[in-house]
């Protein structure tokens, strides 16, 4: 879809097939919503006043005008009291806007969507592209009869200030480009665990690399990991048929190439079947989307490479698969990861942190800046917080307030937890360094305290979004989450 930005006021001259106006409850008259009615010879003036077209908030009009001075449909939308106007209300309009265009099947509009509010325009633009891609997203690779695509192919906001288009355009390119790598991340996520493995993370990331020559792939199969002495990674792997597979990411976009670059981990159960410590059957198929951690870092480099940001980014993608056969590691069993610690297996379902602890002590040779790590990781961030909020911890107060501070900004958002020494001795083992798995109590964070003994050489914050990368039953479908905060954090770099 085309979004344009049109240095114009003037809304009645416009070519396209429909016209979308704000119409606010203060029962005061925009200069577009006058020019309308100027048009119509007072007719949208008689609507108003018949509560046929309303300022209430997200409430549309469609009609055709019947005025031989304006030939185009149109549609009008409440936008509520203009001084309660914010980015919330803005994306209630464009919602019920672009739901209703798409029901008409309109191919073309002009929209006054940014003459309402200046002061939030930035915002607006950068969270139009994403709403729209949210709205018209659909996965049907694997159905028999496709998804229509929507007819609306081109929007034309208009703009009156001249001084500030260059800026403003340049924020709605970076919402394009964010929307872009969400549906990348969505659809990776989606793929059905028969097609994505370990080995189809890679061959995407390989297919990245090539699009993007400012980007450089490396792929890491059982046996270069086993001579990294990443146990921990290959004991969950073992009772698969599929072989894991790390893929590295690189992108190097600092002036100065040896800078440190940020480090993003991602992790990849293309399938977790819960291994001897099986899982229930209800929601298993579910269990697909354990490696939107993994897909969430490729969306990640994918923005990065296409923003072409002036830092130096290597995201890992974990790719793995939890089974259970004879080879199967075992609850009981001791493991000992790359950095030398030991593990006690208390549940093959905590298998995530033990893929990621293997991972973080591997990127302490970048000498990173920060490491962020974005994993599904416990059922319990689900109790804590919901659907609503991804859980941030890490080792690093600053670190951990600018992802909130990012998550806020890119409406995509996120909930700080505490980590300290009274959940640290939860995870203490009798016959091992550490356990896997401490129990329900603060599962989330003892979680985290796990992955923060792999973590003491450098700054990290670590992402549970198992309560956000993906919606169940009707809607059931990866969400995309949390690229836009990331992608914000980075660009804040």
């Amino acid at each position: 879809m085309e979004i344009l930005i049109k240095n114009s006021l003037t809304i009645t001259d416009q070519k396209s097939e429909c016209l979308v106006i704000a119409v606010n409850a203060d029962k005061t008259k925009s200069a577009i919503l006058k020019e309308v009615d100027d048009a119509t010879n007072g007719f949208i003036h008689q609507l108003i006043k018949s509560e046929d077209i309303s300022g209430e908030l997200g409430r549309t009009a469609f009609l055709y005008s019947g005025s031989n001075n304006l030939k185009q449909k149109l549609l009008f939308v409440g936008c509520g009291k203009l001084k309660e106007f914010d980015l919330t209300r803005a994306k209630t309009i464009i919602k019920a806007v672009i739901t209703t265009l798409i029901e008409k099947k309109v191919k073309n509009i002009s929209w006054d969507l940014l003459t309402i509010c200046s002061a939030i325009n930035h915002d607006i633009v950068k969270q139009l592209p994403q709403i729209i891609n949210d709205i018209t997203y659909n996965f049907d690779q694997f159905k028999s009869k496709k998804s229509p695509l929507p007819n609306l192919n081109k929007i034309t906001l208009l703009f009156s200030d001249k001084k500030q288009l260059k800026s403003i355009t340049n924020y709605l390119v970076q919402g394009q480009i964010i929307a872009e790598a969400v549906n990348a991340t969505k659809t990776i996520a989606n793929m059905p665990s028969n097609v994505c493995n370990a080995q189809y993370l890679a061959e995407q990331g390989k297919k990245l690399g090539k699009k993007h020559t400012s980007l450089k792939v490396s792929c890491l199969g059982e046996k270069e990991l086993a001579k990294l002495n990443m146990n921990a990674y290959l004991a969950v792997g073992r009772g698969s048929e599929n072989e894991s597979i790390m893929t590295v990411i690189e992108y190097n976009g600092a002036k100065d190439k040896s800078a440190q670059p940020y480090v993003l981990v991602g992790k990849g159960l293309t399938f977790d079947s819960g291994g001897i410590s099986i899982k229930p059957a209800a929601g298993m198929d579910e269990m697909k989307y354990d490696m939107c951690g993994a897909a969430t870092v490729y969306g990640v480099m994918q923005a990065v490479a296409e923003l072409a940001l002036p830092i130096n980014v290597v995201g890992v993608m974990a790719g793995c698969e939890n089974m259970p056969d004879g080879n199967a590691y075992r609850p009981g069993d001791i493991l000992t990861t790359m950095s030398g610690i030991t593990v006690e297996v208390i549940n093959t379902d905590a298998e995530g942190r033990l893929v990621l602890c293997d991972v973080l002590t591997y990127v302490e040779k970048y000498q990173p800046k920060a490491v962020i790590d974005i994993a599904t990781l416990t059922g319990a961030c689900i109790i804590a917080l919901g659907h609503h909020y991804t859980g941030v911890m890490g080792n690093n107060e600053q670190l951990v307030a600018q992802l909130v501070t990012a998550s806020n900004n890119a409406d995509d958002k996120a909930w700080a937890l505490p980590i300290d020494d009274n959940f640290q001795d939860q995870i203490k083992s009798t016959c091992a360094d550490i356990v896997n798995a401490a129990g329900r109590d603060g599962g989330t964070i003892t979680a985290a305290c796990f992955l923060s003994r792999f973590t003491e050489k450098y700054q990290w914050a670590h992402l549970d979004i198992a309560g956000t990368a993906w919606k169940s039953g009707a809607s059931k479908g990866a969400t995309g989450r949390p690229v836009a905060m990331l992608v914000e954090y980075l660009m804040a770099q």
